[in-house]
């Protein structure tokens, strides 16, 4: 470890710890205070004001502790947006509790903070050179990047936002998508597809689908070169764009998609056992990562049912049939296609041994459908995609998903270019403030450019 990383990361403890006696000490001089003087006021300063912000910096102490391996590239910048993720995650269960709202519906309104923050890193000469519109598209709203200094045909991105398929917003992503239309000179139209749960599959994968068909068949009008379309997304959103690119395959009539990029993608709810799903099992206050496993099995179940009544069979594989699990789906997610510093001995190999009958049958036909969970595309499904940008992180549950596709696609001799972050974990490529944006936006327009 280098000499500024060891400084930094003692930093960082020194910090936290004197948070923590710093709150310890202002609340006990508040209960002495009370104690001996019994009077409302001690110093010129109430006795709620001493607890409050005593209670505010143990809060904050409390969420900043967070267990960050030692080779995490941006330490402190990760741990508050671990904090933010967490106190988001806490106060909509709270909300719930409370019977203010859904937990969903609370996080939703606290996540788009995130767009605050995006667009105050955001330099102000990018908002200049290109030009944005709201619009629709055969009955779904999108919006449009376009950059001002050309008029020739550009190509085409289809952007897709991620959020485990109930979050976030085109809002949301508005600073990322906006720079990525500078800088890659392509028109982004970045879609505000319906949300789960109240939307279930294949609802928002039908907008999706819908808006890229739009900018395809109507390429010329909106400045785009139809040869040359691209589908993205993160997380959910490359679940879905990977699932536009097989729903797209049966367009004959139109031009192929020439590119789809999947950052940190949700490809499989087949196998919840993966290495990295073990690895990043914890509860999130424990992890580096906040797509942990609890998340993302409740959010698979939530795109596919709308409902989380399968959780207990789904954090053990109990979803799956054993013929299932000895069938060609299996092979599809198969940990062989992982490199060996992933391999690692199975926590609870008894996982692969069970099965809650009732359940697996019922819903065998959803977990096995490749525009649900794309990974289960067959070799032949896999030939008929686009050149194909894969992008992984190590903090994260989905990190073994994209290892696995990008494996079967070079296995099959197809175009994959596979980009792996150590030290990141889930969702940073939305951190605009991280020192690795430039580099990880660099790497996703160089591809485009020599590929698009």
């Amino acid at each position: 470890m280098s000499e500024a990383a060891i400084m930094e990361r003692t930093i960082v403890t020194l910090d936290v710890m004197s948070i923590s006696h710093a709150s310890v000490q202002l609340l006990t001089r508040a209960l002495v205070e009370i104690r001996l003087s019994g009077a409302s006021k001690m110093a010129g300063i109430s006795r709620n004001t001493y607890l409050l912000w005593g209670g505010i910096l143990i809060t904050l102490a409390f969420y900043l502790h967070t267990p960050f391996p030692n080779e995490a590239a941006e330490p402190w910048k990760q741990r508050i947006t671990s904090a933010s993720v967490r106190i988001i995650n806490d106060l909509s269960f709270l909300g719930q509790l409370l019977g203010i709202a859904s937990s969903v519906n609370i996080t939703r309104v606290l996540s788009e903070s995130i767009k605050h923050l995006n667009t105050a890193s955001l330099q102000s000469d990018i908002r200049q050179k290109v030009q944005v519109t709201d619009e629709t598209f055969d009955g779904v709203p999108v919006r449009v990047y376009k950059p001002t200094s050309t008029k020739t045909l550009l190509p085409g991105v289809v952007h897709i936002h991620g959020g485990g398929w109930a979050l976030l917003s085109v809002d949301a992503y508005h600073a990322f998508t906006i720079e990525l239309a500078l800088k890659t000179e392509a028109i982004v139209v970045s879609v505000e597809y319906r949300l789960s749960p109240e939307h279930r599959f294949p609802v928002p994968l039908d907008d999706c689908v819908t808006a890229t068909k739009y900018i395809i068949q109507n390429a010329k009008r909106l400045g785009v070169d139809s040869s040359r379309v691209a589908v993205m997304g993160d997380s959910a959103g490359g679940n879905l764009a990977m699932a536009v690119s097989l729903r797209m395959v049966a367009e004959t009539q139109l031009p192929k998609l020439k590119v789809q990029a999947l950052l940190y993608p949700a490809l499989q709810a087949m196998d919840f056992n993966t290495p990295s799903y073990q690895q990043y099992s914890q509860k999130l206050r424990k992890c580096p990562s906040f797509a942990t496993k609890e998340i993302l099995v409740r959010y698979w179940q939530l795109y596919a049912f709308g409902h989380e009544g399968y959780t207990s069979d789904f954090y053990v594989n109990n979803h799956t049939t054993l013929a299932l699990k000895d069938s060609k789906y299996a092979e599809y997610v198969n940990h062989k296609h992982l490199p060996s510093k992933y391999l690692v001995k199975d926590k609870n190999p008894a996982v692969w041994n069970t099965e809650n009958g009732n359940t697996a049958n019922e819903i065998e036909s959803i977990i096995t459908n490749p525009f649900y969970a794309p990974l289960m595309a067959s070799d032949e499904e896999l030939r008929n995609l686009p050149k194909t940008y894969i992008m992984t992180a190590e903090y994260d549950c989905l990190r073994d998903d994209g290892w696995i596709l990008a494996d079967r696609l070079k296995s099959l001799q197809l175009s994959c270019k596979h980009d792996h972050y150590d030290g990141y974990e889930h969702g940073f490529a939305l951190m605009l403030h991280y020192d690795v944006h430039g580099k990880l936006m660099n790497n996703i327009v160089q591809y485009f450019q020599h590929n698009l």
